[in-house]
């Protein structure tokens, strides 16, 4: 969920979000991340396992743009680009072509981990998985 703070500023700004593709994610919140991580480092059985973790709910990124007006009170527009324009933003800000290849490529063919909501979250910590609209108030003042 974290990521979305790359939409800040052009929010901040223009009220705007541009992206190329408008798939599903089941995303995470950074906490979730924490909370499982200490969970697995502190508490016996966990050494040799790998989890997925997931939000618990998959998500666009124009689901997540309403989510985030509501949050901040303010309409957001969501305005696709190509996928040449998204690798472009990405090597502007010094990422490799390869790289930004491969990030924006993982968005426009999402597999089906990505899209798929795990209950690793609830298993390893005994309580649910934060919703992106607890991020969104959460961090509203930042857009």
């Amino acid at each position: 969920m974290s990521n979305t703070l790359t939409w800040a500023e052009s929010i901040r700004a223009e009220a705007v979000v541009r992206e190329p593709y408008d798939f599903p994610s089941a995303l995470v919140h950074e906490a979730d991340i924490a909370a499982v991580a200490a969970v697995a480092l502190l508490d016996d059985g966990h050494a040799g396992h790998s989890y997925n973790l997931t939000g618990p709910e998959p998500l666009t990124p124009s689901e997540r743009i309403a989510i985030l007006s509501r949050a901040i009170g303010r309409d957001i527009a969501f305005l696709p680009i190509t996928h040449e324009q998204a690798i472009d933003r990405l090597t502007a800000t010094g990422v490799s072509r390869a790289d930004a290849e491969y990030v924006v490529g993982w968005y426009a063919a999402p597999d089906e981990a990505s899209t798929t909501v795990d209950d690793t979250v609830t298993r390893v910590t005994g309580r649910p998985a934060r919703t992106f609209a607890q991020w969104a108030d959460e961090h509203a003042d930042r857009f």
